[in-house]
């Protein structure tokens, strides 16, 4: 297990540009231990928090607040390839990412794992969450979201996230378990404020989860989506949510 020795904001900075600003706000490395969470019928999970190593070969993940552990190769293939087959469903239903066709395994690692990424696993019955090595992750993933700058420069302080839920736990409250850790550690890496830049209109338990987290309605980009399923009313709108974040 190491620790990282550079800044939080320098994890991000080597794939996506952030102001000088904003790289001055963290001056400790990224060490955020998993969040312990509960779904609606009791049953525990953990998200982690990932990122990359100080070289950019490997990819770590949080085990505490003073460690983080280089996931192997292997299992960092099982999990990507779990999360993109996530993705690629999503974007072939064609009602929440604009996207129109499924991405490669090393296209979908380079856009969700850019930055910073947090997993939310389900714990084992029979052994402790921080002994999970993704190994297990088709039976084990429950959702995911990124967190990475909506603007470049001197904006970057402004993040983005995209979010994914696994079907199998639909109606357990996973994306609104993720929203508000999202909200909770997207401050710790130094942002502060979020812009969600396309939630259809159509898109109504994703307008539900903003609404219920104190998300703003900023926008409306009108008549911007060919959504599934809605084709015969012509291309819906979208609505771009904000919110500021509270700092101590």
């Amino acid at each position: 297990m190491t620790a990282s020795k550079h800044s939080a904001l320098e994890d991000i900075h080597t794939k996506v540009a952030l102001s000088n600003r904003v790289r001055a706000a963290v001056s400790s490395p990224i060490l955020i231990p998993p969040a312990n969470v509960y779904l609606r019928d009791g049953r525990s999970a953990t998200i982690y928090a990932f990122v990359r190593s100080e070289d950019e070969t490997e990819i770590e993940v949080c085990t505490s607040s003073t460690e983080r552990q280089i996931i192997p190769a292997e299992h960092v293939d099982n999990i990507v390839r779990v999360l993109a087959n996530l993705l690629n469903r999503e974007i072939e239903g064609g009602q929440t990412y604009p996207q129109e066709h499924p991405l490669t395994f090393n296209e979908f690692k380079n856009y969700w794992f850019a930055a910073f990424t947090a997993v939310m696993v389900l714990d084992s019955p029979t052994g402790s969450p921080e002994t999970f090595t993704f190994e297990d992750a088709d039976d084990r993933v429950l959702g995911t979201f990124y967190t990475k700058p909506n603007y470049p420069g001197i904006c970057g302080g402004i993040c983005n996230g995209g979010f994914l839920v696994s079907e199998k736990t639909r109606g357990q409250g996973v994306g609104k378990i993720l929203g508000k850790q999202y909200v909770e550690w997207a401050p710790k890496l130094g942002y502060t404020g979020s812009i969600f830049n396309l939630v259809f209109e159509t898109n109504i338990a994703s307008q539900r989860i903003w609404d219920s987290l104190g998300f703003e309605k900023v926008g409306r980009v009108k008549k911007v989506a060919w959504v599934k399923g809605h084709e015969d009313n012509g291309p819906v709108d979208a609505i771009i949510y904000g919110m500021t974040f509270k700092t101590d």
